[in-house]
């Protein structure tokens, strides 16, 4: 039980972190090699032992290899690592309130309406709430599915369901952070986007719908400092991609595309770097701060731009 409990120095636990990292790319890809190469051989070749065999040792490399490795690699940074966290996010954002007063959780999802297209399963990790500024937030990373049945086979005479990604990025909630009589909500129309400047009229039509609280179209609702928002937002990294955006009852709700991960480090990080592992924590905090006052400072949330 001490050995379990005990203390790793940065180097022990690079080599741990490594070790796991390494197993759990392994076993994804292996595993991704193997479920594609079934659904390949279900188009050319209709073998259906052959397939069901890669698909299950896709899957089993998953859930055998991959899967346990993800786990112990996580357990090991909050081991040894989430004294750190915790200091750095109460440091930037004060205590976390004991029940949160700005949930983000699957009912309030569903409820909020952020993306456009229904989803039928969701994740949500690294939540915490806190207070920048005076400025009461919340925020999340967010993973929102929805499950597609589509015709397949050479024939087309066969059905399969696949998982289709509608959003991936973080979520982020704001109490008392614009002009209380504003109703908008904006949704990303899941239209390809090439070189549209948004901040004009139509493009911004074109690529967005805008609506009030009880359904209503709110075109006329939306402002030049209102579309420039949503551009510095989009703008605030290369992978930034609005999929909803909220202003209601003072309050704010933004939902990003983007591969920006909040108080938390990304998987593609070589975590056999202990003092990169804090660094990048650290900047992911800073991160929500620069997110925060841009949306603090953004003249759409007075309400006082003029409508068009």
């Amino acid at each position: 039980m001490k050995e379990q409990t005990e203390k790793l120095t940065d180097a022990q636990l690079s080599q741990k972190l490594g070790s796991c990292q390494k197993a759990e790319s392994i076993g994804m890809l292996l595993g991704i090699l193997c479920v594609v190469s079934g659904c390949i051989l279900m188009f050319v070749k209709r073998d259906i032992i052959l397939i069901c065999v890669l698909v299950f040792v896709g899957v089993a490399l998953f859930l055998l290899v991959a899967k346990p490795a993800q786990t112990k690699k996580k357990a090991l940074l909050q081991q040894h690592l989430g004294s750190y966290f915790h200091a750095e996010l109460t440091r930037m954002f004060g205590v976390e309130p004991a029940a949160p007063a700005l949930p983000i959780d699957r009912a309030y999802l569903k409820a909020a309406k952020l993306s456009a297209v229904d989803f039928t399963e969701c994740t949500v990790t690294d939540f915490h709430e806190g207070e920048h500024k005076g400025l009461r937030f919340s925020a999340a990373n967010v993973e929102l599915r929805r499950t597609v049945e589509e015709k397949s086979g050479p024939d087309n005479d066969n059905w399969m369901t696949r998982t289709e990604t509608l959003f991936r990025g973080i979520v982020v909630r704001c109490k008392d952070i614009c002009d209380p009589a504003l109703d908008i909500a904006l949704n990303d129309m899941f239209r390809e986007r090439k070189k549209d400047d948004i901040t004009d009229p139509a493009a911004f039509r074109k690529h967005f719908a805008a609506h009030t609280a009880d359904g209503r179209e709110a075109d006329d609702q939306v402002t030049p400092q209102l579309r420039d928002l949503v551009q510095k937002l989009e703008a605030s990294s290369a992978s930034a991609k609005l999929c909803g955006l909220i202003l209601r009852d003072g309050d704010l709700t933004l939902a990003l595309n983007t591969r920006y991960v909040f108080a938390d480090v990304p998987d593609e990080l070589d975590l056999r770097d202990i003092d990169g592992i804090r660094k990048w924590y650290t900047a992911s905090l800073t991160g929500m701060e620069r997110l925060l006052t841009l949306l603090r400072e953004s003249p759409a949330l007075s309400g006082a731009g003029a409508k068009e």
